[in-house]
């Protein structure tokens, strides 16, 4: 590293050159990176959520679903409508579902087979699927005339609401300019309307969380760079760490175009992270390099050696934060991993520009940097590391007595799952509609005929459907036999499995594509509108019953389920086994990580049990203020906290170790507290303030509340590490016997006088 901090300083002009234009080539790049706002879409594979959706695209050609209501509108207006989203794309193959297509079957003209010579020709066709021409009719008309079905889509006379089953995911480009291109076409007409589904979700956390990260940023950096000032020795400092800090940022930004793609989520809170938990390296590097200007006068040769004393420091730091990130990867939920894998990289980037970058900024700006001096204003935490010495026995009792209950209650705390933006207060008569519509379960289960299978199941089917639309809690059941008369629903799934058949019906007039779009390959598809939130005790009780229902009817595992209610339950399922080995795992990482640092199985014990209590402390609150967690924040919490926080923990150990070989455990603790407090509590203060700046302007739930939660958590860390950390290491110790045992007991002697008088020459007399 001696070598290595020569070349730096060496060549320091090159190496300026070439961050520049990383940092210009990271910006280009960034423009290209893919976000992903489907958060569903990180579910594992094997939930049945995912494996429903995946049969969905396979054998329906639907990766997505969009809700449209319309106010004010004529039938001509959504004439209009539906020709512009037919002609922009992304809609599968009569997936555009409306109140047209019922009057489209109302207004077929007839006349040209009702001569007896062509009906009889059609009947004779229609004769194998047991259908007549005047069947055919008769279906027709009690189809378009369906009341069940005529109010779902046209509940009043200028009323209207689509349902539009997508082609293309709903996070892509594609989904995402076909409801912009509607939006704007609405929006000109001046009609009120709504929209809803997993597209609508996807696109308002995306808009929601890019708009807003620029507004966030500069707020964040703000508060940070008043922090620094108080807490730096010169006015240009702050200016170089973010500088320093900045750059490691866009790069790593930039390079996540390696990466297939990166969760909304990711994008928006990484930056933020990276910034806040990086800060302590450029901090260390300053600091090491003004004690090292007091022993030469040359500032070349103090950062030369600064950098080898600052790099064993930040590299140990860096090490169990990338730890705690390599937790996440052993989420079953993948944002876990796309959070972890973007984090770890900006950490290690952060360590990387601290070591090459900023000593050359600290060279180029020391000039001004002198001119700028002023005096640091912050405490030297003495009564602090007082009350932590004297108070140690009452403090672990305290901890001690609260461990068992933040135990229990942070096992208590309520999780959302599906709730990402918030909710309108005050939602319109048509947002009303289209969230009902919106709530919805797509359960796909075979259709069987004679014909086709051998077998039928056409009366299992209007069971099912009777049994459904009999629960108190389902407003509406769309699908294929929900619409069909059932004297001819067998015959009519017969004729549209027949390919000729089917065409010939499309060219006479006849539009199938209200049936065709909930059949296909021996498969029918419902959509059952359910009247419970999907995160309610109602809404698991209704999945339930109905996943019971469909066992009954058509076999166990012979269905697929998708929606916003099975979504919740998948979530469910894998929350508290992510929670549990993201927390194990992040302990073993970190816990390894701190053994070859303290070298003290003892102490490493001591140092990760204090952190654990502080996030059991962080979710206890939570419970406690009655407050709902956001499933990704309660799992991504154990890892970030203590890989986060475990900093101050090791900033303060080592001290204690240095210490401890020359004085009394008393006295040990009391010197490290004094030493670290400000370095510890500058850290708690930069995680904490970014993090709550932007968990207060931020609109998207799960960014507000990671940030938040992380906020709290460094506090808490912050506080316990220095009030429980040394008493229970003081404690720990005992009275174990070091050498010079007669100067130890002086030096313990006059640490307890002036310890009392509470005066600052206490220190000087020992």
């Amino acid at each position: 590293m001696k070598r290595f901090a020569k070349f730096i300083v060496k060549y320091r002009l090159i190496i300026l050159g070439v961050m520049l234009l990383l940092t210009i080539a990271s910006l280009f790049a960034l423009a290209y990176v893919n976000v992903n706002s489907d958060i569903l879409s990180y579910l594992p594979d094997e939930v049945d959520m995912t494996v429903g959706m995946n049969f969905m695209k396979e054998n329906f050609d639907m990766q997505g679903d969009a809700i449209i209501g319309v106010q004010g509108a004529t039938y001509d207006d959504m004439l209009e409508l539906v020709k512009l989203i037919e002609d922009k794309g992304g809609t599968k193959q009569g997936g555009i579902i409306w109140y047209g297509l019922l009057k489209d079957m109302q207004d077929i003209d007839w006349s040209a087979l009702e001569s007896p010579f062509m009906q009889a020709i059609v009947d004779a066709m229609l004769d194998k699927y047991g259908l007549t021409l005047d069947s055919l009719k008769d279906m027709t008309q009690q189809l378009s005339t369906n009341p069940d079905i005529v109010n779902l889509f046209h509940p009043d006379e200028n009323t209207y609401l689509l349902m539009l089953q997508l082609n293309v995911p709903s996070s892509s480009n594609e989904a995402m300019n076909l409801l912009s291109d509607i939006e704007d076409f609405l929006g000109n007409k001046g009609f009120e309307y709504a929209m809803g589904g997993s597209t609508q979700i996807t696109r308002e956390i995306f808009d929601s969380t890019i708009g807003e990260i620029g507004k966030y940023a500069v707020v964040a950096i703000l508060v940070m760079f008043i922090i620094l000032l108080l807490t730096s020795n010169s006015l240009i400092d702050p200016i170089v760490f973010m500088a320093t800090l900045g750059v490691s940022i866009i790069v790593n930004m930039g390079t996540n175009l390696i990466l297939p793609s990166v969760s909304v989520v990711t994008y928006a809170a990484s930056s933020i992270l990276q910034l806040a938990l990086s800060m302590d390296y450029a901090i260390f590097l300053m600091h090491s390099f003004a004690d090292e200007q007091k022993k030469t006068l040359d500032d070349k040769l103090a950062l030369e050696r600064a950098i080898p004393k600052t790099f064993a420091t930040i590299s140990a730091s860096a090490l169990t934060t990338v730890g705690g990130f390599l937790a996440l990867f052993a989420m079953r939920f993948k944002i876990g991993a796309d959070l972890g894998i973007v984090l770890a990289k900006g950490v290690f980037l952060s360590l990387v520009t601290v070591i090459l970058l900023q000593p050359c900024l600290m060279l180029l700006t020391k000039k001004i940097a002198r001119k700028t001096q002023h005096r640091i204003v912050v405490p030297k935490f003495k009564n602090v590391a007082s009350y932590a010495v004297t108070h140690r026995k009452t403090i672990v009792i305290i901890a001690l007595a609260l461990l068992i209950p933040v135990v229990i209650m942070q096992n208590m705390v309520q999780l959302t799952y599906i709730k990402f933006v918030e909710e309108d207060p005050n939602p319109t008569a048509i947002t009303q509609k289209v969230d009902a519509l919106s709530n919805s379960l797509v359960i796909i289960v075979p259709a069987k005929t004679e014909m086709l299978n051998g077998e039928s199941n056409v009366d299992d089917q209007y069971e099912f459907i009777e049994k459904i639309k009999a629960r108190e809690d389902v407003n509406a059941v769309m699908g294929l036999f929900s619409m069909l008369p059932q004297d001819c629903a067998e015959g009519i799934v017969n004729l549209v499995n027949d390919e000729d058949m089917g065409s010939m019906m499309q060219s006479s007039g006849m539009d199938m594509s209200m049936i065709t779009g909930f059949l296909n390959n021996g498969y029918t598809m419902y959509s059952v509108m359910l009247d419970a939130d999907p995160e309610s005790d109602e809404g698991a009780v209704a999945l339930k019953e109905i996943r019971a229902l469909i066992d009954e009817t058509f076999g166990q595992g012979e269905y697929y389920i998708t929606g916003m209610t099975q979504a919740v339950s998948d979530l469910q399922d894998i929350t508290p086994t992510d929670f549990m080995v993201v927390s194990i795992v992040s302990i073993a990482i970190i816990f390894v990580i701190l053994l070859f640092t303290l070298r003290s199985i003892k102490m490493s014990t001591i140092v990760v049990l204090v952190i654990e209590f502080g996030i059991f402390v962080n979710l206890s609150i939570s419970y406690i203020l009655g407050q709902s967690v956001n499933f990704m924040a309660y799992i991504i919490l154990s890892s970030i906290q203590l890989g986060a926080t475990v900093d101050y923990a090791i900033l303060y150990a080592v001290k204690y170790q240095k210490y401890l070989g020359q004085r009394s455990a008393r006295e040990a603790a009391y010197s490290a507290l004094t030493e670290s407090g400000v370095s510890i509590m500058t850290s708690v203060a930069i995680l904490a303030g970014c993090c709550i700046s932007v968990s207060l302007i931020t609109s998207n739930i799960i960014v507000s509340e990671i940030t938040m939660m992380i906020a709290r958590g460094s506090i808490i860390s912050g506080v316990l590490v220095m009030v429980l950390l040394p008493a229970l290491l003081i404690i720990s110790t005992g009275n174990q016997k070091l050498e010079r045992r007669s100067i130890r007991k002086l030096q313990d002697k006059i640490f307890r006088k002036d310890y009392n008088k509470k005066a600052d020459g206490g220190q000087q007399n020992s």
